[in-house]
C-alpha cells in the first residue's frame, strides 16, 4: 500500500549526521517546515569526527549550541609518543595543532567533543522547534520537475511506501547514501586498499586520562588512545599503512591486537562500544547539486581523517546552503543564488581534500633509524602545521553573488579559488572573506554586545560605519536596506569609532568603543563603509554607497547571469 503526504514539505533532509542536523537547525531558525530522516534505527554512539574546529564553533555561536558543545567537550591536549618495544618509556611530547593567540577578530579554539554528543546537542535544538528526527526511513526513488521534487520513502516496520512532495532535498545520506546517486554526481579519487583504520569506545583502566597516547611502527601502523571527558573513556585507533587491521570490530581480536602491537598488557579494557572498520578514501563529487536536489557532508566529499576536516567541512557546506534555500523557499531570491552553493563550495572542498591527503602521509613517516621514537623533534608526524586547517581563511572572493567596490586586487576567478581554502592572512578582508568578530559595542543604554552575538543565520547584516558626525549618508543607507525585497531579513547597524552614532529609525547604533570593529573590517573611520554579512557569517558586500549595496541585493534577489 502506497501513502502519499497531504502537505507538501519545503525541505526534506535526508541522513541525521552533523551536516543534516546542521542545515536542518539552520532551516527551522529560518522558519522553514522540514522533515529529517535516517535510514539507522536507532541513534549510534560513536566518538568519530571529534575535533571541532574554530570556524566550527563560531558557526555553532550563530546557531545557538556553542555553550552546550563547551559544557561537554575538552580543549586540545597534548600527544605523547612512546618507544616500542615496551610501550611505557616516552619518546617525545606535542601538541597536533600549534597554539594560536586568541585575537578578539579571531576569539575560538578547537574542541574535542564526540560526534554522538555534537548530534545529540543539535537533536535536542532541533526539539524546540518541534522538529524530531524520522529514524528507519530511507529513500527509495525520487524524482523532481520545475515545481518540485517527489521522494518515495520506505518505513522499518511499516508496510507500503511513502511518496513525499517537497520543494527542495538535502542529502545528507553519507559516502554510501542514495541522493548522490540520485543526482548522477560522480565520486571522484582513491581508496587506500592497502591501508585500514579500526576504532573502537573503550572503558579503560591502567592509563592517564590527562594526555593522548601514541605508539608506532615507522611503515606500519599508529595507535591512537585519546582521552574523553567521561572518566576512564577513551578513542582509540589502530591505522595501518601497508597493514590493514580487518576483522578487529569484535572486542576481543581489537584488545589483542592493541597488546601485541603496544606491548601494554597493563592496560585493563572494561568495555568496547561503536567499533568500526575503515578503508582510508580520498574522493569527491563533481557537482554538489541537480536541479531542486543538493548534497553536503560526506555524501559529496570523504577523506583521511588527518586534518579533522571531515566533520567541519560538512557543517560547512550545511550552513552555505541552508540559509539560500531559505530564501529561496520564501521567494526572496532568485534561483541563481542556490547555483553558487557549487561556486562557493566545490574548489574550498577540492583544496581541504589535497591538504588532508598529504597529511595522511604523515601517519606512519617517522625514521626507523635508531627505533620508532627516533627523530621525533624534527619529524612532521602528527604535526598538522597548516593554519587552514582551522577554516577561518576559507573564502569565496570568487563568487558571482559577492560584491566588493575595490575589486579583487587584479586577480581573476583562478587565481582567487585557487586561495579559497587558505586564503589571504595578514590581508584587509574583501567581500566574499568570513565576517571577523568585534567585541565591545556599546549602545545608548551603556549594554555591550558583539558581532558575533548579533550575527544569526536567519537574517542579513549591514553594517554602516559612520563618520564622526551621522549624516545624511547613514541615513539613506539605512532606508535602502528597509525599502530592499531583503528587509525582512535584514538586521541594520550604524557603528560609530567617536560614540554611539546618532539614532537612525529602523537600525541599532553601536560605539565601537574599542575599535576592534573598524580594525577588524579595515574602515577609515572618516569614510562612510558599508559591509554586508551574509546569514552564514562571511561578507556578501564592501560597499561605499547606497548603489553598492543595491549592487549587491539585486545579485541574490534577481540573479547575476
Amino acid at each position: 500500500m502506497s501513502t502519499s503526504s497531504e502537505t507538501p514539505v519545503p525541505v526534506l533532509i535526508i541522513g541525521a549526521g552533523p551536516s543534516g542536523l546542521a542545515a536542518a537547525l539552520t532551516l527551522a531558525q529560518n522558519g522553514i517546515p522540514i522533515r529529517i530522516i535516517d535510514k539507522a534505527t536507532e541513534f549510534h554512539r560513536s566518538s568519530r569526527g571529534s575535533g571541532l574546529h574554530p570556524r566550527t564553533l563560531e558557526i555553532f555561536r550563530f546557531l545557538g549550541v556553542a555553550e552546550d558543545a563547551r559544557r561537554l567537550g575538552l580543549p586540545s591536549m597534548p600527544m605523547q609518543l612512546y618507544k616500542l618495544p615496551g610501550g611505557t618509556e616516552p619518546a617525545g611530547n606535542w601538541k597536533l595543532l600549534d597554539d594560536v593567540p586568541i585575537t578578539p577578530d579571531r576569539p575560538e579554539d578547537s574542541l574535542l567533543l564526540s560526534q554522538y554528543l555534537t548530534e545529540g546537542i543539535f537533536r535536542d535544538h532541533l526539539m524546540k522547534h518541534g522538529v524530531q528526527v524520522e529514524l528507519g526511513t530511507e529513500p527509495l526513488s525520487m524524482e523532481q520537475d520545475e515545481t518540485g521534487v517527489s521522494v518515495s520513502l520506505r518505513h522499518v516496520g511499516v508496510q507500503g511506501v511513502e511518496t513525499v512532495r517537497c520543494a527542495y532535498v538535502l542529502g545528507a545520506d553519507g559516502a554510501r547514501g542514495f541522493t548522490r546517486k540520485a543526482i548522477g554526481a560522480t565520486f571522484e579519487g582513491e581508496t587506500k586498499d592497502g591501508d585500514g583504520q579500526a576504532w573502537a569506545d573503550v572503558e579503560a583502566e591502567g592509563i592517564s586520562s590527562d594526555i593522548w597516547h601514541l605508539w608506532t611502527e615507522p611503515g606500519k601502523f599508529t595507535i591512537a588512545m585519546r582521552p574523553k571527558k567521561e572518566p576512564r573513556q577513551f578513542h582509540l585507533v589502530i591505522a595501518g599503512m601497508n597493514f590493514d587491521p580487518v576483522g578487529l570490530t569484535e572486542p576481543s581480536k581489537f584488545a589483542e591486537a592493541f597488546y601485541e602491537l603496544t606491548g601494554r598488557r597493563d592496560i585493563v579494557f572494561k568495555s568496547f562500544t561503536g567499533l568500526s572498520y575503515w578503508k582510508p578514501k580520498m574522493r569527491m563529487v563533481n557537482k554538489m547539486s541537480e536541479g531542486r536536489v543538493f548534497i553536503c557532508g560526506d555524501a559529496a566529499h570523504v577523506h583521511s581523517p588527518t586534518g579533522g576536516q571531515g566533520l567541519n567541512t560538512s557543517v560547512g557546506d550545511a550552513f552555505n546552503i541552508a540559509w539560500k534555500l531559505a530564501l529561496a523557499y520564501k521567494g526572496l531570491a532568485s534561483r541563481d543564488l542556490l547555483s553558487t552553493y557549487d561556486i562557493e563550495r566545490l574548489p574550498v572542498i577540492a583544496h581541504m581534500l589535497a591538504a588532508t591527503s598529504a597529511l595522511y602521509t604523515q601517519l606512519t613517516n617517522l625514521k626507523p633509524e635508531g627505533g620508532p621514537g627516533s627523530g621525533i623533534e624534527s619529524s612532521n608526524f602528527l604535526k598538522w602545521r597548516n593554519e587552514a586547517l582551522r577554516q577561518l581563511d576559507i573564502n569565496y572572493r570568487w563568487s558571482p553573488v559577492v560584491y566588493d567596490a575595490r575589486g579583487m586586487n587584479g586577480l581573476d576567478e583562478n587565481a582567487l579559488k585557487a586561495r579559497g581554502y587558505r586564503g589571504y592572512p595578514g590581508e584587509p578582508v574583501r567581500a566574499g572573506d568570513r565576517a571577523p568578530e568585534a567585541p565591545a559595542l556599546v549602545d545608548a543604554a551603556g549594554k555591550e554586545t558583539s558581532l558575533f552575538e548579533i550575527f544569526k543565520p536567519n537574517a542579513h547584516t549591514v553594517l554602516v560605519f559612520s563618520p564622526k558626525h551621522t549624516g545624511p549618508g547613514a541615513q539613506e543607507v539605512v532606508a535602502a536596506a528597509q525599502a530592499s525585497p531583503l528587509a525582512s531579513v535584514t538586521r541594520t547597524l550604524v557603528l560609530g569609532r567617536d560614540g554611539v552614532p546618532a539614532a537612525i529609525e529602523g537600525a541599532s547604533a553601536y560605539h565601537d568603543k574599542e575599535g576592534h570593529a573598524h580594525k577588524a573590517y579595515g574602515v577609515d573611520g572618516g569614510v562612510l563603509t558599508i559591509v554586508v554579512v551574509r546569514p552564514d557569517g562571511y561578507i556578501g558586500a564592501f560597499v561605499n554607497d547606497v548603489d553598492g549595496l543595491q549592487t549587491y541585493i539585486s545579485r541574490i534577489t534577481s540573479g547575476f547571469a
